[in-house]
């Protein structure tokens, strides 16, 4: 179990530098010059075109601003699982926080593709991480004592 709570550790620190990439990306682009980011290959893979478009945004909050939330909570659940004999509430806490952002990320992707015909990288990237760290709590709680 120990190496499933290293793994959300490590996948979520990712998560947080890609989320963290994304927000500044919108940031910039919100309240100074436009600039391209690293990951605008053409019209329809561009990291730019999706994430100032208004779908980028959830409550009017940037998506990606709420992934420096999801992350940051899972690598704290997960630094916890290290440290604790039984984990299997955390994994299961995880497994909840890891699954909402998995929904919150699918449904930010699909309508990157239904409405804007453009798709983020950093964002497929944010949501394959969510999804790996969500198959990592469920197999730590799988395994975990009751």
């Amino acid at each position: 179990m120990k190496f499933y709570a290293r793994a959300i550790a490590v996948l979520s620190s990712l998560g947080t530098l890609n989320a963290l990439y994304l927000t500044t990306l919108f940031l910039r682009n919100r309240w100074q010059a436009p600039a391209p980011s690293v990951c605008d290959f053409s019209e329809t893979v561009s990291c730019t075109k999706v994430i100032t478009s208004p779908s980028a945004l959830f409550l009017g909050v940037p998506v990606c601003s709420i992934a420096l939330l999801v992350y940051p909570a899972l690598i704290i659940i997960a630094v916890a699982a290290l440290r604790r004999e039984k984990t299997r509430d955390l994994f299961y806490l995880s497994s909840l926080v890891s699954a909402m952002g998995l929904m919150l990320n699918v449904v930010y992707v699909d309508n990157e593709f239904a409405q804007l015909r453009a798709a983020c990288v950093l964002c497929i990237v944010c949501t394959v991480l969510i999804a790996l760290d969500l198959a990592a709590s469920v197999q730590g709680y799988r395994l975990s004592a009751k």
